[in-house]
C-alpha cells in the first residue's frame, strides 16, 4: 500500500516536536490535505492536541508496549488519510530503559519504514547543530533522517549558519523564537486541548510553519516513503453474539482512554455510552469504564454527585464488570485528598483513601501477571502496560489483587488491582493492543451481566 507518512523526532524531550508537530498537522489540514496524527508512546495527552489540530482521533504506537499490534493499528488507521504525521517521544533513540531501542521511535521509525524529520533547539548553538544532526543521522544507518527543523531560531542570519552546518541532512526551515503559542502544563505533563480556551493557537503554529519550513519538501518526503506491506483490518471482529452497553466515564475528570481501546470494545460487540460523574447520571448499562485524568482537581464536584456516585456503588457491588484505571481507582475509593490536603468522600467500593503528593510516584513501563481471573484476563495471564501518577494509596485495609508487577510499583509492593466482585482499579494503564483479549472478555462479562 502507498501510505505517505513521517516522523517528527527531537534530538531530546522539550526540543519543540510537540509545537512542530501540531503546527504542521494544522497546516496540513488547511491545505485541504487529510492527516492522521499518531503518537509514539503511552502518552494520551499530545493525542487531545493532535484531535483538535485535525478533527481526527490520534492513535498511540508502541513498539514495547504492543509490538505485535503496531503495523497492523498504523496500516488500518492511515489507509484513509492522505499523509500520517507520527509525533515521537523523548529523543529520538530514547526507548523502554535508556539502552535498547524497543518503546523509542527510532524503532517505530524503523518497523514503519518511516523517514525521520530531527527536531533540534537551537537556541545557543549554531555551527555545533551540524554536528548534533549528523550524530544522530548516523548513530543508526537503518534510520533514513531526511531533514531537519530548527527551533528557537534567533534570526535568518542564526538559521542561514544553521542550515550550513548541516552535513548530507536538508534543513526545512527553522522556526523563530514565539511566546504565545506554547502548549500549557501541570503535574501529569501537557493541559488536556479541551481545557484550554486559546483554540486559536493551533492556526498560530499552523501559521508559523508555512512561514518557516518547507512544507511542500515535507509532503514530498512523506510521499515518498516506501511502500507498506499490510492491510488495513481491525483487530478483532465483532460476531454480534456480544452485544453490551459500556458506560464510559467522559469529562474533565476522565479522558485518558486510547482511540483503539474504544474501538476494540465496539469492535467486540460494545455500545459504548459516554456519561459524565462530575455533573451527569449513571446510565442504564451492562459494564463502565473509568479511565484516567484528573479527579483530583475535581474532587469537590466529583464528590458533591452523590447520585452517580451511590449508582456506580450499586453497580459494583452487584456484580457489574467494571474496569478502572489511576484516575478511577482514585473515584472508586473511600476517599482522595487533593494537594491541599482536603479529603472528598468518593465512591467507597474500596476501603482505601488515596492521596495526591506534589512528587511523581510511578512513571514507566509495567510487565504485570495476573494473579486471579477477572472480567479482563484469567490467572497466569502476562501482559504488558504503564502507569504514570502523583498519587499513593495511604490507607487501606483491601486485601486482594489483580495483578503482580514484575516491573512497576503499581499499589503495594508490586501488587495492584484492587478486586471486588466483577470490579478491577489499578495503577496500570493497559493498552488492548497488548492483549486483544481482554477487550473480548470485558464485552464478554458484560454481555454476561446483561443477561441476568
Amino acid at each position: 500500500m502507498h501510505l505517505p507518512r513521517i516522523v517528527i523526532a527531537g534530538e531530546r524531550s522539550g526540543a519543540g516536536k510537540s509545537t512542530v508537530t501540531l503546527g504542521i498537522l494544522k497546516a496540513l489540514e488547511d491545505r485541504g490535505i487529510h492527516t492522521q496524527p499518531f503518537k509514539t508512546g503511552p502518552d494520551y495527552l499530545d493525542p487531545m492536541h493532535h484531535v483538535q489540530a485535525t478533527g481526527r482521533p490520534s492513535r498511540n504506537l508502541d513498539t514495547w508496549m504492543f509490538p505485535g499490534a503496531v503495523r497492523q493499528l498504523f496500516c488500518t488507521a492511515a489507509a484513509n488519510a492522505d499523509i500520517s504525521v507520527i509525533e515521537g517521544v523523548m529523543g529520538l533513540y530514547d526507548g523502554v530503559d535508556g539502552i535498547h531501542e524497543e518503546g523509542s521511535t527510532a524503532h517505530l521509525a524503523k518497523m514503519l519504514d518511516a523517514p525521520v524529520i530531527l527536531v533540534i533547539d537551537a537556541g545557543g548553538s549554531a555551527r555545533s547543530a551540524g554536528a548534533v544532526a549528523l550524530g544522530f543521522a548516523t548513530y543508526d544507518p537503518d534510520i533514513r533522517l531526511a531533514g531537519v527543523i530548527f527551533n528557537n531560531v534567533g534570526s535568518a542570519t542564526h538559521l542561514s549558519m544553521l542550515a550550513a552546518s548541516l552535513r548530507g541532512v536538508r534543513c526545512l526551515g527553522g522556526l523563530p523564537r514565539e511566546q504565545d503559542i506554547g502548549l500549557s502544563s501541570r503535574h501529569l505533563g501537557l493541559v488536556p486541548a479541551a481545557e484550554d480556551p486559546d483554540t486559536g493557537r493551533y492556526a498560530r503554529m499552523a501559521q508559523l510553519v508555512e512561514a518557516n519550513i518547507d512544507l511542500d519538501a515535507l509532503i514530498a518526503i512523506a510521499e515518498g516513503a516506501a511502500d507498506f506491506v499490510g492491510q488495513p483490518t481491525p483487530l478483532a471482529h465483532a460476531d454480534g453474539e456480544r452485544m453490551a452497553r459500556i458506560g464510559v466515564a467522559t469529562d474533565s475528570a476522565f479522558n485518558f482512554y486510547y482511540a483503539d481501546n474504544l474501538d476494540m470494545l465496539r469492535a467486540q460487540g460494545a455500545t459504548l455510552v459516554p456519561f459524565s460523574p462530575l455533573e451527569g447520571t449513571f446510565p442504564d448499562v451492562d459494564g463502565a469504564y473509568f479511565g484516567g485524568g484528573f479527579p483530583e482537581l475535581h474532587a469537590a464536584r466529583l464528590a458533591a454527585n452523590r447520585q452517580v456516585i451511590s449508582a456506580v456503588r450499586r453497580a459494583c457491588s452487584d456484580g457489574m464488570p467494571v474496569l478502572a484505571e489511576c484516575g478511577g481507582l482514585m473515584y472508586l475509593s473511600r476517599n482522595v485528598r487533593d494537594f491541599d490536603g482536603t479529603k472528598h468522600r468518593m465512591a467507597g467500593v474500596f476501603d482505601a483513601t488515596v492521596e495526591m503528593t506534589r512528587s511523581l510516584q510511578a512513571l514507566g513501563y509495567v510487565e504485570t501477571t495476573c494473579i486471579r481471573d477477572t472480567p479482563l484476563a484469567r490467572r497466569g495471564t502476562g501482559v504488558r502496560g504503564h502507569e504514570f501518577h502523583y498519587s499513593r494509596i495511604t490507607e487501606s485495609t483491601e486485601e486482594d489483587y489483580a495483578y503482580y508487577h514484575r516491573r512497576g510499583h503499581g499499589i503495594a509492593g508490586g501488587y495492584d488491582g484492587f478486586v471486588s466482585h466483577e470490579t478491577v482499579a489499578s495503577y496500570l494503564h493497559i493498552h488492548f493492543g497488548a492483549l486483544p483479549a481482554m477487550a473480548e472478555r470485558f464485552v464478554e462479562a458484560c454481555a454476561a451481566h446483561a443477561r441476568r
